[in-house]
């Protein structure tokens, strides 16, 4: 499937049709690239597109951090190894 094409607008629109920005941005939840004499100025994007695209981020940032502690990190601990090291911790601290 090709990748849509970026929906772009002129920077006048924010003043004489606001309400139509508004209403694209919600319906396509895609960001809208609002162009000045012809270049990228600013991007309008619906709240709930901006949210969605900031979790998606988190996720792929923890992802990273994870293939990275995997690959410098590669031994496993087994269960029974963690409950005798928690066993041990906790006895030492009288709990």
């Amino acid at each position: 499937m090709p990748a849509a094409l970026p929906l772009i607008r002129p920077i006048s629109d924010l003043r004489t049709d606001l309400n139509d920005v508004c209403r694209e941005a919600q319906e396509t939840q895609q960001p809208i690239f609002m162009t000045k004499n012809g270049k990228a100025n600013l991007v309008v994007i619906d709240c709930a597109a901006y949210e969605e695209q900031r979790q998606h981020e988190r996720y792929v940032h923890k992802l990273r951090e994870a293939e990275i502690e995997a690959k410098y990190r590669s031994e496993t601990v087994s269960q029974a190894s963690l409950d005798e090291t928690m066993e041990r911790i906790f006895s030492m601290w009288g709990v």
